[in-house]
């Protein structure tokens, strides 16, 4: 007997067999996705942990066994020098965030000072610094990995405003006394290999180099209509100023010299505790560090801030005046008395960094495009007002 061929029949089949298997594979899919939720595939991070044996080498700074969280793992930021990783640990029964730095190899001089930090200040520095638990070298041949504190930034904590120097300038008064002259070269064995001085050698000719190449911009300008527009008033008194440095005033080094952090924008100045009157400020990415004119870090604080914040240029004066002798009177806590006014000594760290190093910035990006140049305008009038007040001119 002969079956006859039923068309309605082999596309009901088809169809209930293709809803079966896509019923199958969801169920399928949903069943993997719940293995690797609940045993995920290890990252690079987590395999090295294991590889070095972190979690053993960490027990002694912990006081019981740490486990790593390999579900819980942020990159905050890459470029192509290092990567930022925000770790979870799990240590003493509680989940702990920690830091994971990954300087790639090899790693450069800039770096290697940021790294130095780490390794051989972070005993001289300890409240001011994140804690360091582990460094590891030779990481995927040059790698260098350094586990250190999670220090929550100031930066997506609180909207700052100038109020807020008053809570961070003690603690930046405590890093600088830490390392004031004597209390420096007490330390020259730790330090004399690796940290840039302001009056080394080196710097001494990169800050002729920078002084050569600013009068060299200036001339440059004068092609450029636009930008020479711009500096149409200050052209000569800057040439005549430029050819006074690269050291404009002596006073400001006599004043005394320190580790500074050289970077204090928000991003690099964390705080656990910003609820609380008194601040525990800790300091954040060192590769700028250097020992320099201590005063140098409060242009670096305050200058900074101002030169990018038009909207507080009116408070700015009143500022200087609250901050420059609240930074004194801290240093006097350490037995530091400034001889100068410290308004004036503050201005003359603006001044000198601007001279030799800003605005050597900003005329070479207006002229080669590289970036918008614009605190052009407002150092030129600080140089004008300041420097006439300071005797530059």
């Amino acid at each position: 007997m002969t079956n006859a061929y039923d068309p309605n029949g082999y596309e009901k089949g088809r169809a209930d067999g293709f809803e079966k298997g896509k019923k199958d594979g969801f169920a399928k899919g949903l069943e993997d996705a719940k293995a690797l939720k609940d045993n995920p595939p290890l990252n690079e991070i987590s395999l090295k942990w294991r590889e070095l044996q972190c979690a053993d080498k960490l027990t002694a700074k912990f006081g019981s066994s740490v486990t790593l969280n390999d579900r819980d793992m942020e990159c905050l930021k890459e470029t192509v020098k290092s990567a930022i990783w925000r770790l979870e640990i799990f240590a003493n029964k509680q989940s702990v965030p920690i830091v994971l730095k990954i300087f790639k190899g090899p790693v450069a001089n800039q770096d290697l000072t940021e790294l130095n930090m780490y390794r051989k200040a972070s005993g001289i520095l300890p409240d001011l610094m994140p804690s360091i638990f582990l460094i590891e070298e030779g990481i995927n041949g040059d790698d260098i990995w350094v586990f250190m504190e999670f220090v929550p930034q100031l930066k997506g904590q609180i909207i700052f405003t100038p109020d807020h120097f008053d809570r961070i300038i003690p603690s930046l008064a405590k890093l600088h006394a830490q390392t004031y002259n004597d209390n420096f070269y007490n330390h020259w064995d730790t330090f004399a290999d690796w940290l840039p001085r302001y009056d080394s050698e080196a710097t001494s000719l990169e800050r002729q180099k920078m002084q050569k190449g600013t009068l060299e911009y200036l001339d440059k300008s004068e092609e450029r209509p636009e930008i020479k527009q711009r500096l149409e008033s200050s052209y000569d008194r800057l040439r005549s100023i430029l050819k006074k440095g690269p050291i404009y005033f002596l006073e400001l080094i006599q004043a005394g010299k320190s580790i500074i952090h050289n970077d204090l924008q928000t991003p690099n100045i964390g705080c656990s505790n910003v609820g609380d009157e008194n601040w525990n400020i800790k300091f954040i990415d060192w590769e700028g560090a250097r020992f320099a004119p201590c005063w140098f870090d409060m242009f670096n604080l305050m200058g900074v801030f101002f030169a990018y914040r038009k909207d507080w240029r009116n408070e700015e004066e009143a500022v200087i005046q609250r901050c420059a002798h609240l930074y004194a009177a801290e240093m006097s806590k350490y037995g530091i008395q400034f001889n100068g006014d410290p308004i004036r000594l503050y201005k003359m760290a603006y001044l000198q960094r601007v001279l030799e190093r800003s605005l050597y910035l900003q005329l070479q990006w207006a002229i080669e495009g590289q970036k918008s140049a614009f605190l052009l305008e407002g150092y030129l009038e600080k140089i004008n007002i300041w420097g006439k007040e300071l005797g530059l001119h």
